[in-house]
């Protein structure tokens, strides 16, 4: 009669350890989805593992354990109307303030969660969205002028994202990767708009007045070249007429010359031909024929044959 307790005694904790074993086999379990990061909390002392990170998956860690989860996939942080001062003209001065919207994503480093949780917990989006915003603002007054972000978006762009980078990883690293950037809207205050159009229209202007005074310059360089020219040109001319008339004379002169040579050697030709040999007769020669050369002389020489003389006789 007591064996009988004793069985229903043992059947009673076989029926608390089925349930028992019902109960906390499925509550042992841990699930991790496709787009988290898990490390492992004791839920009674509320201590964590910090050095081994746990992917995506099931896992059998006892029903005291729990999983403090991190995301896996991209985080996405929209900064808008952040205010950045451009780059100044000299490294003591700003330039011109107006406000952007840059939109980025970022992944955890999975080696680094626990890292990641030992410093910063569940802070750490917000310590990252603060460094961005530092490392964008420090390097837009360090190094992007205020035409850059209109004429070369895509540098901009690449410098933020460089700066970013570089700002996370500064002591103590933020222990994340940037993925994608993305410079959106710039807005520029009516203010700012006001006085870069008023200046653009005086550099407008100025570039107008050099222009006048340029042109005037070319001018006046015009005119000196063409008086210059025309100097020369005149100069040329000068100098080809007096050639030309000294070339007239020396020919003229070597005509006479060759006139006179051919005359004396011709008079003495014809001297010799006629027969002329007497000083007196020669003197004569030349004479008779410089009145033949003389335009006002009208000589006409006339002779009476014996035919034409009129004979008489003695009375």
């Amino acid at each position: 009669m007591a064996v009988e307790p004793k069985i229903g005694a043992a059947i009673g904790v076989g029926i608390v350890c089925f349930f028992l074993i019902v109960i906390l086999i499925p509550v042992s379990f841990g699930y991790l989805e496709y787009y988290e990061y898990g490390l492992d909390q004791f839920k009674i002392t509320r201590s964590i593992d910090i050095v081994n990170v746990y992917s995506p998956g099931r896992y059998f860690i006892g029903p005291a354990h729990g999983f403090i989860r991190y995301q896996r996939d991209a985080h996405f942080e929209l900064l808008t109307n952040l205010a950045v001062f451009s780059a100044g003209s000299s490294a003591d001065s700003i330039g011109l303030e107006f406000k952007v919207d840059v939109g980025f994503t970022y992944l955890l480093i999975e080696d680094e969660i626990g890292d990641l949780h030992k410093e910063f917990a569940k802070n750490y989006r917000s310590v990252i969205e603060s460094r961005a915003k530092d490392a964008i603002k420090n390097e837009a007054a360090a190094s992007v002028t205020f035409s850059q972000y209109f004429q070369d978006r895509k540098k901009v762009e690449a410098k933020f994202k460089a700066a970013i980078q570089k700002r996370w990883n500064d002591p103590p690293s933020l222990h994340c990767t940037l993925d994608q950037f993305h410079l959106g809207r710039i807005q520029i205050p009516d203010s700012v708009a006001i006085k870069q159009l008023e200046a653009q229209i005086q550099n407008e202007r100025n570039g107008k007045e050099t222009f006048t005074q340029q042109a005037e310059v070319e001018r006046e360089q015009t005119a000196v070249e063409v008086n210059s020219i025309n100097l020369e040109t005149e100069f040329l001319l000068r100098t080809a007429r007096a050639e030309a008339k000294l070339l007239r004379s020396k020919a003229r002169s070597e005509s006479d010359k060759i006139r006179a040579s051919a005359h004396i050697n011709g008079t003495q030709y014809l001297l010799s031909a006629a027969g002329i040999n007497t000083e007196e007769d020669i003197s004569a020669f030349t004479y008779i024929r410089t009145l033949k050369n003389r335009d006002q002389l009208n000589m006409a020489v006339s002779y009476l044959s014996p035919d034409n003389i009129l004979r008489t006789t003695a009375a």
